[in-house]
């Protein structure tokens, strides 16, 4: 069974023809079996068969990241753990709201999300009591984990693909925004750029109260704060030779203190810092991939390395 909708399909099979590798698939192309001189390898969804079994579950795990990073003096955004109610009996703790509302207090804004979720999905911003309580509440309906950490004003985010131990892609997530000209409201500027990205997928988020708003000329108006590619982020590869090798440093770092091989490094900056914000074992460059024959191009070679170094 294939599936023609994941640039990665595509992009595995032409690897193999032309490194001359057999491949089967299963499970609608979500698992490839390669082999080559004798040698068998696998690819599961965006995992390749680079990583430890231990180094794929600490990265998926949001807060045993942060632990992990925080002990080896990597500067990091810190995730809390929150246990579900229904699991809390295994960790032996009274319970999650006093220590919630504590950090609440503390930051004045959380970020409340799914310890293990991906893409930006059930990912809540939260700034009082009811909020808090609304996303835990529904986080905790479909997962046994949360993890919170503060709010910081970012100003970009970036992400480093790295393989053994060296940068092979360092790219800035665009958050799309609207740009005022002093006569035009939110809406009216909305309208005219969702006619313009009609074939672009974006998750739009103006407040209700902002509709009727006249911003001045040249003034931003962001749509979504989220970075993620999924939900509206233009990746936009970094120029800056200082700047790639700043967040190169600070990507390398990370990947050697949970001991992971092939990985993406997401990380933040703030207007005084930078700051790792998760490790990411699956590397998936479906959007990026998708933007232009030159992206495609970065990411099969990316993806070709990988694919040889496991046969290696």
């Amino acid at each position: 069974m294939e599936n023609s909708q994941r640039s990665i399909v595509k992009i595995v099979k032409e690897i193999c023809l032309e490194g001359e590798i057999a491949y089967e698939s299963f499970s609608y192309d979500w698992i490839f079996r390669l082999s080559r001189n004798d040698k068998v390898v696998h690819i599961f969804g965006y995992q390749f068969e680079k990583n430890s079994a231990t180094a794929h579950l600490v990265c998926s795990d949001k807060c045993s990241t942060s632990d992990l990073l925080r002990l080896s003096k990597v500067s990091a955004i810190e995730h809390t753990f929150f246990m579900s109610p229904v699991d809390i009996k295994y960790v032996g703790v009274a319970g999650n709201w006093i220590k919630l509302y504590e950090l609440l207090n503390r930051h004045g804004k959380l970020v409340c999300k799914a310890n293990e979720g991906t893409g930006g999905n059930g990912v809540y911003l939260v700034s009082n009591q009811f909020e808090l309580e609304n996303a835990a509440h529904k986080i905790f309906s479909r997962s046994r984990a949360m993890a919170v950490c503060p709010f910081y004003e970012i100003e970009s985010e970036f992400r480093v693909v790295i393989l053994d131990q060296e940068v092979k892609l360092v790219y800035r997530k665009n958050i799309p925004y609207l740009l005022g000209d002093g006569t035009s409201t939110l809406r009216q500027l909305l309208v005219a750029h969702l006619q313009e990205h009609a074939d672009y997928l974006l998750n739009c988020n103006i407040l209700e109260e902002d509709n009727l708003t006249i911003l001045d000329p040249g003034k931003r108006y962001y749509l979504n704060w989220k970075h993620n590619l999924g939900q509206g982020a233009a990746p936009v590869i970094v120029q800056d030779k200082e700047l790639v090798e700043r967040l190169s440093d600070l990507a390398l770092c990370a990947v050697r203190a949970v001991n992971v091989q092939f990985a993406s490094v997401d990380i933040v900056e703030t207007s005084d810092q930078q700051l790792v914000l998760e490790i990411n074992s699956g590397v998936m460059m479906e959007h990026f991939s998708q933007l232009s024959n030159a992206n495609y191009q970065i990411a099969k070679r990316i993806y070709r390395e990988a694919v040889e170094s496991m046969f290696r």
